[in-house]
């Protein structure tokens, strides 16, 4: 029996849903979410396709999981190129709904997204404000470096300190956060044990890279966009390039590589054989990263701490 599919545009204050051949409009809070829930209820609906929109689907996605219902999320860019393909150049809110339900359909096969924890929504959202803070900060010193009138020299500095008060504080925020977690903070202190993985990697991996420990090592480097793509045709080989992957943990994994590279001994052999044997450092660097991830991704499977020496 054909398992029907629904595909569901999602925007700040709207959900356009498309089901069945039929297209409608309802908003995004919890009305809506109760007139879906038994409209997709009374058609036996098996799957749920819906964009990843920041936080705008989150509470769409956990009353969906409530009910019962199989949700997937997808990245945007791959449901567009799915859409171009299909020929469908137009865009529009009931467009990219119709061309959900057909992605799912097309698809079957695709994991469901897990449901999210508001601890970890909570966490993703306290490592954007300081991501933003850090930002702020930076921008206050290059201004502070290139200016010379003694008004800016002078007022600079307070607001750099300010923000690494704030900075700070947000640290604490979050440490605390994760510690009132068994779970989280387990995690926690097996990935801080892994030379050149801080405090702030470390929440960044438990809040946006939740599969850690519970997929295979090639999953996890293409989650995260360090796994090596081929790019081959015919006879022809191309060079491996890496693509894709979750952009707020790959930049601070990149920082984790910079720190393991100097401080790690095994990421510092691994990374001097590479370029040892001819590897640019950009490359070197990203198969850093990519032995990172699969080391977390390895304790965090098996549940203990880094070694030096793996035991047997």
């Amino acid at each position: 029996m054909r398992k029907l599919v629904a595909g569901i545009d999602v925007s700040k204050d709207n959900l356009d849903i498309h089901l069945d051949g039929e297209d409608r409009r309802l908003p995004n809070n919890r009305d809506g979410f109760r007139a879906i829930a038994g409209w997709f209820g009374r058609k036996k609906v098996g799957r749920v396709v819906l964009e990843a929109t920041g936080r705008y689907h989150r509470a769409l996605l956990q009353s969906l999981h409530a009910k019962g219902f199989a949700v997937c999320v997808v990245n945007p860019r791959q449901s567009r190129d799915f859409a171009r393909a299909s020929g469908k150049l137009a865009k529009t809110d009931r467009v990219d709904a119709r061309m959900l339900a057909a992605f799912g359909a097309a698809f079957p096969d695709m994991a469901p997204t897990a449901a999210p924890g508001s601890l970890l929504d909570h966490l993703g959202d306290m490592l954007v404000a300081r991501e933003m803070l850090v930002d702020q900060r930076a921008k206050a010193r290059v201004v502070h470096a290139e200016l010379g009138d003694p008004v800016s020299r002078k007022r600079l500095p307070r607001i750099v300190a300010m923000y690494d008060r704030e900075i700070e504080r947000y640290d604490t925020a979050i440490r605390e956060l994760i510690s009132g977690c068994p779970a989280c903070d387990e995690r926690y202190r097996i990935l801080v044990s892994i030379p050149g993985i801080g405090p702030v990697t470390a929440a960044a991996l438990i809040s946006w890279m939740a599969e850690l420990g519970s997929t295979g090592n090639r999953q996890a480097a293409a989650l995260i966009g360090v796994a090596p793509m081929a790019r081959d045709s015919g006879t022809r080989q191309g060079v491996r390039h890496v693509a894709g992957g979750r952009r707020r943990p790959r930049d601070l994994l990149y920082m984790a590589a910079l720190s393991a590279k100097s401080h790690n001994p095994q990421m510092i052999a691994f990374y001097r054989r590479l370029r040892d044997q001819g590897k640019h450092h950009k490359v070197a660097l990203v198969a850093v990263m990519r032995k990172l991830i699969v080391t977390a991704n390895a304790l965090l499977r098996d549940r203990r701490t880094w070694s030096e020496r793996a035991p047997a």
